[in-house]
């Protein structure tokens, strides 16, 4: 599909590991529009690209971009973003992303020959280690881990100040229609209750692991792991969800999650 002035570019965006893919292509799905890829950078081979073959003036992008990179380049009314509860994204990113020795100190043990490996596979490379480098992630920021460089509620806060619709995960997983239904009204598009179920069920998340495993595309099923909320109870320690949840209070309560 060939980008015209008259293509009208809808924006699905958040901070990694939020659900931004499946929300990418469900409201591709829902509009009947390409996904066209990552925002702005058009190289980038992205997962959530499909759908080429749909004929439409829209087309979706996915993006982790913060507001102020891109305030200026979508409709408002064609900007999504899609939240999921802090902890959930502590465990998800943990066990995504790579982590490594950054500064000098870590560096200087993970060579040091008697304990270096240990610690290098203790800190970098089991999950527990790999939960306390993403929890870190989200309280600090850390510019080496992808579309990490601000922490979790600076990259949201200015979306809800500016009135961005937000999408939160864990509803999108329990009422999918409702959600779907706020997407369409905000875009202004309609769609009737058939064609958003048959989109929902077309992009659920069983449906599309299944998809890429028929396809042989390990690497695209391997990216999708549960497609649940709530593991964060079974994988953070105590300490760890409370830290999470003083840290991010404020945030947390205005999303909704400490009701």
């Amino acid at each position: 599909m060939v980008i015209t002035s008259a293509t009208q570019e809808v924006l699905v965006v958040g901070y990694p590991k939020s659900g931004n893919t499946w929300l990418t292509r469900l409201v591709a799905e829902l509009i009947n529009c390409p996904v066209k890829g990552f925002f702005e950078q058009p190289n980038n081979p992205e997962i959530s690209i499909e759908g080429s073959t749909r004929q439409s003036n829209y087309v979706v992008f996915k993006g982790h971009q913060s507001f102020d990179k891109i305030c200026q380049k979508i409709q408002h009314n064609n900007l999504i973003y899609v939240v999921r509860n802090v902890h959930d994204v502590a465990v998800s990113g943990a066990n995504f992303f790579e982590f490594y020795p950054t500064n000098l100190v870590n560096k200087v043990i993970c060579k040091s020959p008697i304990l270096g490996d240990l610690y290098y596979r203790q800190t970098f490379i089991s999950e527990k280690g790999k939960i306390r480098k993403m929890i870190r992630t989200l309280d600090k920021g850390d510019s080496s881990v992808p579309w990490c460089q601000i922490p979790w509620d600076e990259h949201i806060i200015p979306y809800l100040t500016n009135g961005v619709l937000v999408i939160k995960y864990e509803d999108l997983l329990a009422n999918p229609e409702v959600e779907c239904q706020k997407i369409l009204s905000h875009i202004g598009i309609n769609r009737s209750g058939q064609q958003m179920r048959e989109a929902i069920k077309n992009q659920s998340f069983g449906t599309i692991k299944e998809k890429f495993k028929s396809n042989n595309q390990k690497k695209h099923e391997a990216f999708l792991r549960e497609g649940k909320s709530g593991g964060w109870k079974q994988k953070l320690t105590v300490k760890q969800q409370k830290f999470l949840t003083n840290r991010f209070f404020d945030t947390l309560n205005s999303l909704g999650y400490l009701d």
